[in-house]
């Protein structure tokens, strides 16, 4: 088999940025801060942790430089939460802000309600970013966020799972019990509720949208319950990996990395993972092909990513617009996806095969590595773009609710309580189900007696 050095290409954990909302300030009323300590011609940005093998997303972002105009990535914390909070505190008044936040797709709802995001313009023309990243970015419609980074999830497979995955999200009817197991993330946290709403399937997305109209028990049970009972029947039967139920997104990869390759398995997983099996010779097979397959989820699957967020009180609107606009290049966001695993939000980005004409060559050169056949890379990296290409096209928003944060925990603790249940659930617990969801739509925090069991 012919020896391949590893791409300069980084697999990133994605992070999740949330906050509690308070009475939210006009965004008239709130004027660039002034007198902040530090460099004033430098933009500062605020992000999570960021993990890449080589800090891609911090390297693109500190290298730019304008008209005298630097930038600097703070990364905050390498605890979700504690980013989050510091990020909204920053940006309260009397405070310092960051200049521009890297924020998670599935909160910008929560910092639009309290002001801490100002309405932008794209960069560049709307047809050239994906329709979903656009839609990711915007609050009653108006654009509050810049796409920057995309995430969708991919259906990883060895051997053949087309029946398998039918049955697991295509919302096939139960059946003769198709071969091969799948490995899914189940684990109390954010990625877990992005599971469970892959499972329902995409009617369960306008179902929760509404603060003010969410469902009773009667209408989610209807539209929860089959799919949640498929689930919690594989589940029980070994379809889904029971050990899922305890899983997060390296603990599935894990399993997927060390299962034998003579049986059936299918791993949902971020395109981001696509670099540790393409890299891995346990999955070429004797003509150094890869051993395993990739397809989108049959019924969509949740977007994830992030948007850059400019700050009502950012010192330099016109530098940190200029930074805004430097990150969704073409040129940077290749870059960005083939040195750092981050699906592009611009569509040129996904045309591997034009790189070499539009001389994108740092991406290049992460795709090529020193390999004696660097050109096959390139090919192989090439189709699976045109793969998250398709996921995207197909992706499902989450809810963009101010408190999503509050419905996304409720949502997730019953229905985990549905999976490990012995039996199906009753109407009973489908209306304290969808008590608890409009509490949390509603800011309210649930009374102790209506909790999920």
């Amino acid at each position: 088999m012919t020896r391949r050095r590893h791409p300069v290409w980084p697999f990133v954990v994605g992070f999740a940025l949330t906050v509690a909302l308070s009475a939210a300030p006009s965004l008239l009323n709130r004027a660039p801060a002034t007198g902040c300590p530090g460099d004033p011609d430098e933009i500062t940005v605020g992000a999570g942790y960021d993990d890449s093998m080589d800090r891609t997303q911090r390297a693109v972002i500190n290298a730019w430089q304008e008209r005298g105009r630097t930038a600097r990535y703070v990364e905050i914390s390498r605890i979700p939460d504690d980013a989050r909070a510091e990020m909204a505190a920053t940006d309260q008044e009397g405070r310092c802000p960051y200049d521009v936040l890297v924020l998670d797709v599935a909160h910008l709802a929560e910092f639009v309600a309290n002001g801490y995001a100002s309405p932008v313009e794209l960069p560049h023309p709307a047809s050239g970013f994906m329709a979903t990243s656009v839609a990711a970015g915007q609050i009653g419609g108006t654009q509050y966020g810049v796409p920057f980074a995309a995430d969708v999830p991919l259906a990883y497979s060895i051997g053949a799972t087309d029946a398998l995955v039918s049955r697991i999200w295509g919302g096939e009817e139960p059946g003769a019990r198709p071969p091969g197991q799948a490995l899914v993330q189940l684990d109390d946290y954010e990625g877990a509720t992005v599971n469970l709403v892959e499972a329902i399937g995409p009617e369960v997305v306008p179902l929760l949208s509404d603060p003010g109209a969410m469902p009773g028990g009667a209408e989610l049970r209807a539209v929860v319950e089959p799919r949640l009972e498929a689930w919690r029947t594989a589940l029980k039967t070994g379809l889904i990996d029971g050990d899922s139920l305890e899983h997060s997104e390296s603990d599935t990869l894990r399993a997927f990395r060390s299962a034998p390759l003579s049986a059936p398995m299918v791993m949902r997983h971020w395109p981001s993972v696509f670099r540790t099996l393409w890299l891995d010779d346990r999955f070429r097979d004797a003509d150094d092909r890869l051993a395993f397959s990739y397809r989108p989820l049959p019924r969509g699957g949740v977007l994830g990513g992030s948007v850059l967020v400019i700050s009502p009180k950012a010192r330099d609107r016109a530098a940190a617009e200029s930074l805004v606009e430097h990150l969704t290049t073409p040129e940077v966001q290749a870059k960005l996806f083939a040195c750092g695993s981050y699906a592009p939000v611009l569509a040129a980005a996904y045309e591997v095969g034009e790189y070499e004409t539009r001389r994108f060559t740092e991406a290049l050169t992460c795709l090529r590595g020193d390999a004696e056949n660097p050109e096959s890379l390139v090919a192989e990296f090439a189709d699976f773009a045109q793969t998250v290409r398709r996921a995207m096209d197909g992706a499902l928003l989450r809810p963009q609710l101010p408190y999503y944060s509050r419905v996304s925990e409720t949502f997730r603790a019953c229905a985990l309580a549905v999976l490990r249940s012995a039996g199906p659930r009753d109407l009973a617990f489908y209306d304290t189900f969808a008590d608890r969801l409009q509490a949390a739509a509603a800011g309210r925090l649930p009374e102790e007696s209506s909790a999920c069991g």
